[in-house]
Parts: C-alpha cells; structure tokens; sequence
C-alpha cells in the first residue's frame, strides 16, 4: 500500500496518506484511471466526462457539507439566533446569506480542484504511456495497469501521446480560467477519444 501511495502521489506526502488510509479514494482514483481505457467513441467520451464531473462534484460536496452547516450554525448561534429575548441580531441574516454565498464559491472551486487532480492523475495515464512507447518501463507510476498501459503504448504513437497530454494541460489551464467543467472535460475526453 506504501509503495503504491506514494507512486501515484508523486512524492505528494499529503496525498499519499489521504490514499493509503481512505479506500473510497483509492476506489474513486482507479475509477478516474480506467477512464482513458473506455474511451473507443464520442458517446464513450461523453459519458466519461460526466462521470468524471459527477465524481469531483460528488467528493467536493461530501467534503464540504458538514463544515458548511458548522458554519452556518456557528454564525446563526453568534447572531443570537435560537435564544430567548429579540432574536437575531440587526445584520445577522445578511451574514447568514454572504456566508451561503462564500460556501457556493467554495464548493466550486473544490470541483474545479477535484477536477484538476483527476486531470493530473490521467496525464500520469498517458505520461507512462510515452515512457513505454520510448522503452524506459521501469518508472512506470500506474503499475497496477501496466497491462493496459503496455497495449495501449503498442498501438499509438508518441506523437498523439504528446498531443493528449497537451490536450489535459490545455483543459486544466482552461478550468483554472473559469471555463464551464463539464463542457471542458467533455471537450477533452472527445480529444483523448481519437
């Protein structure tokens, strides 16, 4: 488990502890890496890319449902709501509303970063990819697809590999600049489909 966390988490200490003590992340990431491998059509790459949104969606808001109603309970208690007497303080439901507001942000730009962590996992797809097609297996990061990899390095090219890995370099640069996620993924996994 060791070596693998710390594989794919590319010396990334954090996240090789977040994979090697939660398994529904390493689930959600072998999801995320066989993604490349359905990709034979552009209903295939649609289909992709939706699962790929509704999985960092998912993780975003798994993640920040409950500090959001801590939050909110917090800041609800500190403007007196609940207690005896007035009730909430005089400003206490416009800061309840910026408050929603900031989470909403927040939530979406944890998608975005789920998104972009799926993309930097794919990249690694093709990145081992390019290392087989140039002979060098041994520092493969997705050992545990080897298999797959070594096919798929024996029936393209290096130069569509580049192209690929361009292609999700170009889709996080677009993500990072405010782009619509799922039409930026659905855009690059009809990219990666050809």
């Amino acid at each position: 488990m060791a070596d693998f966390a710390a594989r794919v988490s590319q010396g990334h200490i954090g996240r090789a502890r977040y994979l090697a003590k939660n398994e529904a992340v390493r689930n959600t990431r072998t999801t995320i890496m066989k993604l490349p491998l359905t990709l034979k059509s552009i209903s295939s790459a649609f289909a992709a890319a939706q699962t790929l949104v509704d999985l960092a969606t998912d993780q975003a808001n798994e993640s920040a449902e409950e500090r959001n109603q801590i939050e909110l309970d917090d800041l609800s208690l500190a403007y007196g709501k609940g207690a005896t007497g007035r009730g909430m303080a005089t400003g206490g439901a416009k800061a309840i509303k910026e408050l929603e507001k900031e989470q909403k942000t927040r939530s979406t730009r944890m998608v975005r970063d789920g998104l972009d962590a799926a993309l930097l996992d794919i990249a690694t797809f093709y990145r081992d990819i390019m290392m087989v097609q140039a002979g060098a297996n041994d520092g493969l990061i997705n050992k545990e697809l080897e298999n797959q990899i070594t096919t798929y390095a024996a029936n393209t090219k290096p130069h569509t590999t580049i192209n690929k890995i361009n292609a999700i370099m170009a889709a996080r640069t677009n993500l990072g600049h405010n782009a619509a996620p799922l039409l930026t993924v659905e855009a690059l996994m009809c990219v990666l489909a050809r």
